[in-house]
């Protein structure tokens, strides 16, 4: 069924509903772990990158819509390779399209909080399909479908993944919720990771 994540990350003991159907985490309260395909995910998404932009899209004002944002500000800080490119987006990713299409990127990484109707802190990466046939994903107004065919003229080989987090609260001038602050912390440490292990591979 296209209009499903491709993998998931859980908080902690929770379980999967039927919605997802797909790989679920161990059950360990205190070793929360990604499952081997979402890592492959990533890997496979990340090995023939020559330019990687990595977009933070969310309200800083609103609670946990800015698990996102909170994700980038984590990336800044990690002295990534030279060939990745983050962008704060915030609430209006469209008015970076411009600098998109200099860059050139060959591949895109969206981070935004997602309805999911999961547990708060949960993690998908999901299909474009998902995205362009109309699946809820984020209250923000740039879609998959609208980047791509942006860029595509210029990188006809762009892929793009989409990242959503399940936001808890999204009230207005909240700070992040513990759960999605621990789960962003936790995928921006395994992206950093991944990332730099691509760079190593490539400089052998």
């Amino acid at each position: 069924m296209v209009n499903t994540p491709l993998f998931v990350y859980l908080p902690k003991e929770e379980l999967m509903n039927d919605y997802f159907g797909l790989a679920l985490m161990p059950e360990s309260a205190d070793d929360n772990q990604f499952t081997e395909e979402f890592i492959q995910a990533i890997d496979d998404f990340l090995k023939d990158a020559t330019k990687l932009a990595i977009l933070g899209i969310g309200n800083e004002d609103n609670g946990d819509d800015a698990v996102g944002l909170y994700i980038l500000t984590i990336l800044q800080e990690a002295n990534l390779p030279d060939w990745v490119t983050n962008f704060y987006c915030e609430k209006v990713p469209e008015h970076f399209l411009g600098k998109f299409r200099k860059l050139e990127p060959d591949r895109i990484i969206i981070l935004d909080a997602a309805d999911m109707k999961e547990i708060p802190g949960a993690i998908a990466i999901f299909p474009k399909e998902a995205v362009s046939s109309g699946f809820h994903l984020s209250t923000h107004t740039l879609s998959l479908t609208m980047l791509e065919e942006f860029l595509k003229p210029v990188v006809p080989d762009l892929i793009t993944m989409y990242v959503g987090i399940q936001p808890k609260d999204l009230y207005f001038d909240t700070p992040l919720s513990k759960e999605c602050k621990d789960a962003a912390e936790e995928f921006a440490e395994l992206l950093i990771e991944r990332i730099n292990l691509t760079n190593k591979n490539r400089t052998k």
